[in-house]
């Protein structure tokens, strides 16, 4: 077996979850809860996602005349609209993160960071919320939403100008920050180097003002934690949830030390805001990286004469890649037409693949995956070109891949990236 990562424990001890979304036109002028996530959203089978899908609904922002001014409290609207032109309700909009609407909202320096959560205002498709920017210049606004009719999440994206002084892009690189006398001090696992399109494991350690450890951190928004990067071109934005168990109760504690699996989308500078909340406030720990070009994809290794797979193993693991791949697209009926086709070497695969073929839905097809993934990961236990990867989102959650780079066929489209190499 090969190993991509530098440390399996990423994917043995991860429970959370990346948002990153790619480059989008501007818009300018809960069903099942995952195990071990708090998350509420609509998914086939289980989902949270990674990859926000392309944005459906269009974010207008407007505000009374002369009002966006650096250091000014700012009341503003928030439109969201349809590819008709409908307005988008409530009730149109399911939860995530215990809210509907979250606005991500960073400035051209990459040292202002909002994170804020309009509310309906009673006319349809309108929401009203404040902020009060640091800087002048351009703002960049992330609307973070998952609506019903795709059961995705999406990021649509718009701007706003504000009046006043600009700050340039600060590319500065701190691992320490200090935020009302509280410490925050970052590690990353094998060094501070953070490679774009690889995962990396980040500890946070917050310390109190008195040197204490600050195990006081309060649930804030369904995690003892938030943390949300932006490249310097602010084209995406990454959204990562601490690892290990999340509060289900407003009275439980968190920290100090808190764990991020992070995956950078692309190289160059990128800024890291760890949001926490104490005492009732919210904390906004910020920290820069430099991200350096993704490593070429890993090729799988080439049949040998030492190669130890029957003709029939061959063939089963061809077929099994089929209902990989159909999977992690999303394509349901792909799905049943491969495992249809399905020639199994035992009794164990001849099941899984009857239950996937008779699955009624993608998500129990999902389930069916399962042992038909424990017996594909037998299968290549000596073979050499075969990558058994990981989903900590997911209970059992294993399959098999010719290459290191994640397809996770258990959350699809909505989470692609998900999981890491375990062997």
């Amino acid at each position: 077996m090969q190993r991509k990562l530098s440390s399996a424990t990423i994917a043995a001890l991860l429970t959370t979850a990346i948002c990153s979304m790619p480059n989008a036109a501007f818009a300018h002028d809960e069903k099942e809860k995952p195990a071990g996530s708090h998350q509420e959203m609509a998914m086939p089978g289980m989902e949270h996602s990674i990859h926000a899908s392309p944005a459906t609904i269009k974010v207008q922002i407007s505000t009374a005349p002369g009002e966006l001014i650096a250091g000014k409290e700012i009341p503003a609207l928030l439109t969201l609209t349809d590819a008709q032109g409908q307005p988008v309700t409530f009730d149109n909009l399911q939860t995530a993160h215990t809210k509907k609407i979250h606005l991500l909202i960073i400035d051209e320096s990459l040292t202002d960071y909002h994170h804020e959560h309009p509310v309906p205002t009673g006319k349809p498709g309108e929401y009203s919320f404040t902020f009060r920017p640091k800087n002048g210049g351009n703002y960049i606004v992330f609307a973070d939403l998952l609506p019903i009719a795709t059961g995705k999440q999406e990021y649509a994206k718009t701007e706003v100008e504000v009046k006043g002084d600009k700050k340039p892009l600060n590319e500065s690189a701190g691992i320490t920050a200090m935020v009302d006398g509280y410490r925050f001090d970052l590690s990353a696992e094998g060094g501070n180097t953070l490679r774009a399109g690889e995962a990396k494991l980040i500890k946070v350690k917050v310390t109190k003002p008195d040197g204490q450890p600050a195990d006081i951190l309060e649930p804030v928004m369904g995690a003892f934690a938030h943390g949300v990067g932006f490249p310097s071109d602010r084209s995406s934005v990454v959204h990562v949830h601490p690892m290990g168990v999340e509060p289900e109760k407003e009275s439980e504690r968190g920290g100090p030390d808190l764990s991020f699996h992070l995956i950078p989308e692309k190289e160059g500078y990128m800024k890291f805001y760890v949001q926490v909340q104490i005492d009732g406030r919210d904390r906004f720990a910020g920290f820069g990286f430099k991200v350096e070009k993704e490593e070429p994809e890993t090729a799988p290794a080439m049949a040998t004469t030492t190669s130890h797979l029957s003709d029939e193993q061959t063939k089963f693991l061809n077929q099994y890649e089929s209902i990989h791949s159909a999977l992690a697209a999303d394509d349901f009926t792909a799905v049943k037409k491969a495992a249809q086709g399905m020639t199994s070497l035992n009794e164990e695969q001849k099941m899984a693949a009857r239950k996937i073929a008779a699955s009624d839905s993608i998500k129990s097809a999902r389930e069916a995956f399962k042992p038909l993934s424990a017996e594909a990961v037998k299968v290549v236990s000596h073979e050499s070109g075969y990558f058994v990867m990981a989903c900590p989102m997911v209970e059992n959650g294993k399959w098999i891949q010719t290459t290191n780079k994640v397809s996770n066929p258990y959350l699809g489209g909505a989470m692609p990236t998900c999981g890491s190499v375990v062997k």
